[in-house]
């Protein structure tokens, strides 16, 4: 689906893999010719030691971190697939892809097949627009039931997002992430 570029080039190659308190890491170098790239980032998650769990993946260049830049809620015993990205804008030879549970429990990660693939702006727009329409605006069907389990027929219920890591949301158009009078009038 994604073709490589001609014009950017950037090549990694797996240092390390290793685990620090509840971060599991792998270390990459890095090679590419452009001011500005976008980048798909993906890996295969397994966990242990948890039903599930919000895993995060974040990239620390020797410039700049960018955190959250994929996301996935893996099951125990299942490999799920981690699937993000971002803009590479900071020159940098090397960088650390860490993940992590994002509530901290103790638990084991199997990571395999991790992989940062440069795309050009039209296939990242393609695949987001794919991601919102596959993912995020799925139905959704919500169960109510009391204390033993029987199902309560009518009830009205509420959703609050507590996390912006919580797999739940809505679109919102790439003009409006990066658009500092929006974000002050929103937080007012």
């Amino acid at each position: 689906m994604f073709s490589p570029l001609l014009s950017i080039s950037l090549h990694w190659t797996r240092l390390a893999f290793g685990c620090v308190g509840f971060q599991y890491s792998e270390e990459f170098l890095l090679h590419w010719t452009a001011l500005s790239l976008d980048v798909l980032a993906s890996t295969w998650i397994k966990i242990q030691g948890a039903n599930s769990a919000l895993i995060r993946a974040s990239l620390k260049t020797e410039n700049r971190t960018y955190n959250r830049i994929g996301t996935v809620l893996a099951k125990n015993g299942c490999w799920s697939f981690l699937k993000g990205g971002f803009v590479l804008d900071s020159p940098s030879n090397l960088a650390l892809l860490l993940f992590q549970n994002s509530d901290d429990k103790d638990i084991d990660i199997t990571i395999d097949s991790s992989s940062l693939q440069p795309i050009t702006d039209q296939e990242w727009r393609f695949n987001q627009q794919f991601m919102i329409n596959t993912q995020r605006k799925r139905a959704v069907t919500i169960h109510v039931s009391d204390q033993q389990g029987n199902r309560l027929q009518g009830a009205v219920i509420a959703i609050n997002q507590v996390s912006k890591d919580f797999p739940f949301g809505s679109a919102i158009a790439h003009t409006i992430l990066g658009n500092l009078p929006y974000q002050n009038w929103f937080v007012e």
